[in-house]
């Protein structure tokens, strides 16, 4: 996945857009972006000091966020593209925005800008066959809806704010990998804006190298509680799963603080995509088992379980307690690193517990940060062969490990940013990842990365993205996220 690093954004196929806002509040323009008013109307371009600031403007994370001077509001795919032919021949750095959720820190190489959001690009269109045609600023929650409500389903994300089109693009990682594959592995067709304001469609029979670039029922659900001595066993017993992963089996292992407290508690969730039967058996291997005199690695002392069964419309807002949804929250101070993992080394588990645990105790400020262990089934993913896009490391991703740091007060920021870059770091050594070299989900990425790590270190694939750089923006106009560079030397 290229998105802003190669190109502007996927921008839409069918455009159909409510009346834009008739405000004509701006009061603040970047360098000599005043004549911005000549391809959108200037009922759609706001400053700081407009009511529809906060609104359009706020993302997920302001940890090194990118800034902005003005607010554009496009009304339709033509507005777009004469909005991105104008800024990119002016040199004014700019931004497409669907959903607002990337974190990545290199998006805060773009300051004093001009956001492009695409708000009224939220159509959702079901088409002959099963292909369904989403904009670029359709958010998980209403994909999975209207999906639903048609009697489909599909590999998504997490967290329901998150960008759809965004998200994909960057591979797709979700619960349902196993069954269905990636999100992107689903994607047939892409209408994209390039920097120079055309627009064209990418597909594997039209534009394939670019196409190639971008791609980069009912359900068990069951949120369990362990005590801190149940650690060990609960890794182990997540290791056993791994291997042959049934693909219908998506588990999410957190460590996060209980406020009142201040002290971890050691949480699993565990989806299973079929019957309620087997997803119980599934669960039964966490139950609480004693402790052995010869083995304590099987002890587990399973303080609680909250079992349903719920429709895949309903499974991300069900999952660990309604949790990850919460987080959709934006504004936030959000530090996050990351690193796939083959299995769970037991012992640095282990110790990673015990310094959160004393790193939360010293700093009360962050004991929002999570710990975070996506276990997903990858035999649908690994069903494509390697090269098949751009999206990296298949069969390199049986875990991907966030450490994602939220914090409340700027104080603690060096103390977090420290902790988190240490543990990435231990994490993502060959030892313990079971992995070669650092492996990262783009989505996920923190931004310090070497670009191999996102990518992929192969020489064809590295040849292969930065030859559709150069032919798709030869002037390096999309180069706030995850950018590849022109001269080829990453």
């Amino acid at each position: 996945m290229l998105l802003t690093a190669l190109i502007p954004w996927l921008c839409t196929l069918a455009v159909t857009s409510e009346a834009a806002p008739t405000s004509t509040d701006y009061d603040q323009k970047p360098g000599n972006a005043s004549g911005l008013s000549s391809v959108i109307p200037s009922g759609d371009i706001y400053g700081p000091s407009s009511s529809l600031w906060v609104n359009g403007t706020t993302r997920w994370s302001t940890f090194s966020a990118p800034t902005f001077d003005l607010l554009a509001i496009p009304k339709d795919e033509a507005e777009v593209a004469e909005a991105v032919q104008y800024l990119s021949t002016r040199n004014i750095p700019f931004l497409a925005q669907g959903g607002g959720h990337g974190y990545s820190t290199t998006l805060g190489v773009i300051q004093h800008g001009v956001l492009i959001n695409l708000e009224n690009f939220n159509h959702i269109q079901f088409n002959e066959g099963q292909s369904v045609t989403v904009g670029g600023a359709v958010v998980y929650r209403d994909l999975i809806h209207a999906l639903h409500n048609a009697g489909r389903e599909l590999t998504v994300g997490s967290c329901v704010c998150v960008g759809s089109t965004g998200a994909m693009l960057g591979g797709g990682h979700g619960r349902l990998q196993g069954k269905h594959g990636l999100g992107v592995d689903n994607v047939i067709k892409i209408r994209i804006v390039l920097w120079n304001g055309s627009i064209v469609e990418a597909s594997e029979q039209v534009n394939s190298d670019l196409f190639w670039a971008e791609n980069d029922g009912n359900h068990y659900n069951a949120d369990m509680v362990f005590t801190g001595d149940s650690l060990e066993g609960v890794t182990n017993t997540i290791n056993s799963l791994i291997p042959n992963q049934d693909p219908a089996l998506a588990m999410d292992f957190l460590v996060f603080t209980d406020s009142s407290t201040l002290r971890p508690v050691v949480y699993l969730n565990l989806i299973y995509a079929g019957p309620q039967s087997k997803g119980q058996q599934y669960a039964d291997r966490f139950a609480s088992t004693p402790a052995s005199p010869s083995n304590n690695s099987k002890h587990i002392n399973r303080l609680s379980i909250n079992a349903t069964v719920v429709p895949w419309s309903d499974l991300n807002d069900a999952a660990a307690g309604g949790a990850i949804t919460a987080s959709c929250a934006t504004g936030s101070r959000q530090n996050t690193y990351s690193t796939n993992l083959k299995a769970l080394d037991v012992a640095t588990v282990q110790s990673l517990y015990d310094s959160y645990s004393a790193f939360i105790k010293a700093n009360p400020l962050a004991a929002q940060s999570v710990i975070l262990f996506e276990i997903f089934g990858q035999k649908a993913v690994e069903a494509q062969p390697d090269s098949y896009s751009a999206v990296p490391h298949r069969g390199s991703s049986n875990i991907l490990a966030l450490l994602q740091m939220v914090y409340t007060d700027d104080s603690v920021a060096k103390a977090v940013n420290d902790w988190a870059h240490k543990w990435r770091d231990t994490l993502a050594s060959p030892r313990v990842s079971g992995y070669p070299q650092l492996y990262t989900y783009q989505n996920y990425a923190h931004g310090d990365e070497p670009l191999g790590a996102i990518y992929g270190y192969d020489l064809w694939r590295k040849q292969r993205l930065t030859a559709a750089k150069r032919k798709y923006d030869p002037k390096d106009v999309f180069n706030g996220y995850h950018n590849i560079p022109l001269n080829g030397k990453w």
